[in-house]
């Protein structure tokens, strides 16, 4: 079984200041997500492909819901172990809603039927 590093903020709803590693899949696959999910596409050197840039997708107006989803879906298949994914139900609902001024994505992380993260993406 893999084991990472503890690296929540302390601003996290569920933040624990004694721990220091994880070894539960769930927590490691939600820590590999948020990596995939936060990380601006072309800013790790090496890997012009990592990461889903998810504020860009508010400027483009040719692409929906479901490109976002493929886009998540290739990184998760790309960047995340089978080891990880290995017997978790996992899927995203993927939402635009539009404001007056701009829109907002809101992406939803969903296991077993559950959602367990989401993300909001305004400029």
């Amino acid at each position: 079984m893999a084991i990472d590093l503890y690296f929540k903020m302390d601003t996290y709803p569920y933040y624990d200041a004694d721990e220091i590693e994880i070894n539960d899949r769930v927590e490691l696959l939600l820590q590999e997500l948020e990596m995939i999910l936060t990380t601006p596409k072309g800013s790790v050197l090496g890997d012009p492909d990592f990461g889903v840039s998810l504020d860009s997708y508010i400027w483009t107006t040719s692409k929906g819901s479901s490109h976002i989803k493929q886009d998540v879906d290739y990184q998760i298949n790309t960047y995340i172990s089978n080891d990880t994914l290995k017997d978790i139900d996992l899927d995203m609902d993927v939402n635009f809603v539009k404001g007056e001024i701009w829109d907002t994505i809101y992406l939803d992380i969903l296991i077993d039927g559950t959602k367990v993260a989401g993300y909001a993406v305004e400029p």
